[in-house]
């Protein structure tokens, strides 16, 4: 595999060459500082611009276009991570080893048509679209309290969300209602012509002809983007833990506890928190699966997951509410015993183990491959083997540092019939 960055005037160009797979894929990442705002209308952005565009104005020639050039449909997305916020868009198509090889200028026509080319008349975008993406945001929002798991996880954010900073990637509805399409449209521009733009191709191609594809279509004015710290520090713990309970319709109850990190170093951030949550409770052989699941029967479920750049970790659980107490009181327990070292040291060799396979997965997919190298540029990660190699010797003693700068924030239970 071979990897190399071109600095253009308005964008980086990064090209990966590998022979493993059998397609080409495209992405063009725009990243830009988070908010509330922003979030929304990104959401609405990449819902609009692949459903139809100026030279293919409905959904269905879009997908006919599609079919014709061995692709997929586009692929958009947009995401919070840390204080940035990360919007994709991106196309696959099978390799020109198996087709005739104007198909990749095609694909990058299309991809170029999708963001450059919108279906805008009049500087806004036009109503058919704009009213069905508003309505599937609206509803996507509206129906988030029939995934039970996800709506205490999403409730229990706000609770920690003290900065402003933690924001859940679903649409604000007070802003949705305030959106038109001439505002979605200047969202639109803003987006272009003010967010850091990343342009990948991962394939087998010749480097000098992708090179003039790309560079002849796509043209973004120069810009000087500050973005700001990619990680989200918190100041002090509070001195009681936020506590919420709701009661809803639900057979199951639903428990989500949330945990902040204080004054990490990089290291521990990087690496000694991922070694950490897969033993506490990040995995099937977690220290809470395995107690609090398995010995003690008190819930129906129980995981930890971890949120690097935002500094937090959830636990959730399924349970009885009757439970509630001692669910909350083996989790506080765990971690104060992995404080003091008490834990296996088979689990941390495990739970490396688990870490150094979950990585070494990165180079199986074009689409995951990307990311990883996405991750270099604009998160700073370092090269993979460093990271394999490094995550390899987290101590326990690195185990019971990190411990210690764990606060316990906020706690929500979703009260169900049991």
């Amino acid at each position: 595999m071979n990897y190399k960055t071109i600095n253009l005037e308005g964008y980086n160009l990064h090209l990966i060459k590998s022979k493993k797979f059998h397609t080409i894929d495209f992405r063009i990442f725009f990243t830009e500082n988070a908010s509330k705002e922003l979030i929304t209308y990104r959401n609405a952005l990449v819902g609009i611009l692949t459903y139809a565009t100026k030279t293919y104005n409905t959904k269905e020639k879009l997908i006919k276009r599609c079919q014709d050039l061995y692709s997929l449909r586009p692929k958009a997305s947009t995401g919070r991570n840390g204080n940035v916020l990360v919007t994709r868009f991106g196309i696959s198509t099978i390799s020109s080893k198996y087709v005739d090889e104007s198909n990749i200028l095609d694909n990058v026509l299309l991809l170029k048509d999708i963001i450059l080319n919108p279906l805008v008349s009049n500087n806004k975008f036009t109503s058919k679209y704009f009213n069905t993406v508003k309505k599937e945001l609206e509803s996507e929002t509206k129906t988030i309290d029939e995934e039970p798991r996800l709506y205490a996880n999403i409730k229990l954010l706000n609770l920690l969300n003290d900065n402003g900073k933690l924001l859940s990637g679903y649409s604000d509805l007070d802003i949705l209602n305030e959106m038109t399409e001439e505002k979605l449209y200047q969202s639109y521009l803003d987006l272009i012509n003010n967010s850091r733009i990343d342009i990948f191709v991962a394939g087998n191609f010749n480097d000098n002809k992708m090179i003039k594809i790309i560079t002849d279509n796509f043209n973004f004015k120069k810009r000087n983007i500050v973005l700001e710290d990619k990680v989200i520090k918190h100041k002090k713990a509070k001195n009681e833990i936020c506590l919420k309970k709701e009661i809803k319709n639900y057979q199951q109850s639903k428990l989500s506890i949330g945990f902040k990190f204080y004054n990490l170093t990089e290291y521990e951030n990087k690496y000694v928190s991922f070694i950490f949550n897969n033993v506490f409770g990040g995995g099937a052989n977690s220290l809470l699966m395995r107690v609090v699941r398995e010995e003690k029967s008190l819930c129906y479920y129980i995981g930890s997951y971890i949120n690097r750049l935002d500094n937090i970790i959830i636990v959730n659980s399924g349970i009885n509410k009757e439970n509630y107490d001692e669910v909350l009181g083996y989790v506080k327990k765990t971690l104060k015993e992995m404080e003091k070292g008490i834990f296996p040291n088979k689990d941390l060799e495990i739970a490396k183990m688990e870490a150094v396979i979950e990585l070494s997965n990165i180079m199986e997919s074009n689409h995951s491959i990307i990311e990883y190298y996405y991750g270099r540029e604009v998160f700073l990660s370092d090269e993979l083997k460093t990271r394999i190699e490094i995550l390899k010797n987290v101590s326990k003693e690195d185990i019971m540092s990190i411990c210690k700068k764990i606060d316990l924030e906020a706690i929500f239970l979703l009260e169900g019939d049991l």
